[in-house]
């Protein structure tokens, strides 16, 4: 194990983390978590342009794929905000959480799509 790969992980973790925090404490989310939709909406996006990149044979190095990809989007968004959001959710208002699951996976996998063929489109 490369060490240096393990120490640029890190780097674009915390670099993530920290913008997912701000990003949620700017956010209001008083009905909705609207800060964890945003992060999880546009992270999915920024991750399918990146894949969509290097599936159009766009010349990306690795440490940039695990520095931004791995480190920095892994970080941004997230899987567990998300499920303990809809926890909590659920506690109040059922449509609520139903609308929050519907936004949250169908548009992070439709941005994941479209971001994947406007990366791939504009490589190749």
């Amino acid at each position: 194990m490369d060490g240096r790969l393990v120490l640029l992980v890190g780097l674009g973790g915390a670099i993530g983390s920290i913008l997912r925090y701000l990003i949620t404490e700017i956010i209001p989310s008083n009905q909705m978590p609207y800060g964890t939709i945003t992060v999880n909406l546009l992270g999915s996006m920024l991750l399918g342009i990146m894949f969509g990149a290097i599936a159009a044979d766009a010349i990306i190095n690795q440490d940039y794929v695990l520095l931004f990809g791995t480190g920095l989007l892994g970080a941004f968004t997230t899987m567990s905000a998300f499920a303990m959001d809809t926890v909590t959710l659920t506690e109040d208002e059922i449509s609520t959480t139903f609308i929050y699951v519907i936004i949250t996976i169908v548009g992070s996998l439709g941005l994941a799509w479209s971001g994947y063929k406007i990366g791939f489109s504009l490589f190749s």
